[in-house]
């Protein structure tokens, strides 16, 4: 397991950009937040596998900071704890030709599109959001998901599949925005009503008085 979170880590690290490290350079603007999961896709003997996400938000903070190439400016595990790790002023190496004005945030998650997003763990995120977006001026269109900006593919027994996956098919972007934008959440369907089967007719027998 861990031999494939290192190769994947290592995937990325050889395709970003050397300038963008873990203590990249100062930069003034942050208009975009890219949300990402720990885990991603690879080819496993001709099937589609995810490498996983074992662990918490320590775990993958300390990764971070001492990787010598990858950087992230948030984890959120989940259990929903937040710990930061890049500093926000500065870039990190998170999102291939996407660093230089993005906030990075990674979810401590398959991101496989089976796995659920638990509760703690988006109400983590959502209030982390909040208060990025209270410090910068970050429109609600610009927090994406990493399969947002970036559309490469990979082959994989005669198939092509997306690089990158993250956060993950499942992931409640409605609930999210909605609550950034502080709507109340919407209802997939409105309410049916129920449907009552009618009664059967009560048929009264006419007899003698007192029987």
């Amino acid at each position: 397991m861990q031999r494939m979170l290192m190769a994947s880590a290592m995937s990325l690290a050889l395709l970003g950009p050397a300038g963008a490290t873990t203590s990249g350079p100062s930069r003034d603007t942050i208009d975009s937040i890219i949300v990402h999961s720990i885990s991603g896709p690879h080819c496993s003997r001709g099937e589609l596998a995810f490498s996983g996400a074992p662990g918490d938000a320590a775990r993958w903070k300390t990764f971070f900071d001492s990787h010598p190439f990858l950087g992230i400016h948030y984890v959120v595990d989940r259990e929903g704890v937040v710990l930061a790790s890049t500093p926000e002023h500065r870039v990190a190496n998170h999102a291939l030709d996407n660093n230089d004005t993005t906030i990075g945030i990674e979810l401590v998650h398959d991101g496989d599109g089976k796995e659920p997003f638990g509760g703690k763990q988006i109400e983590a995120l959502i209030g982390l959001l909040k208060s990025i977006r209270a410090r910068h001026a970050v429109p609600i269109d610009n927090i994406k998901g990493h399969s947002d900006v970036d559309e490469r593919t990979f082959a994989c027994g005669g198939q092509r599949y997306r690089t990158k996956m993250d956060p993950g098919a499942n992931f409640p972007w409605g609930r999210v925005r909605a609550e950034l934008r502080g709507e109340p959440p919407r209802l997939v369907s409105g309410p049916t009503p129920a449907v009552r089967p009618p009664r059967p007719p009560v048929h009264r027998l006419n007899g003698p008085a007192g029987r």
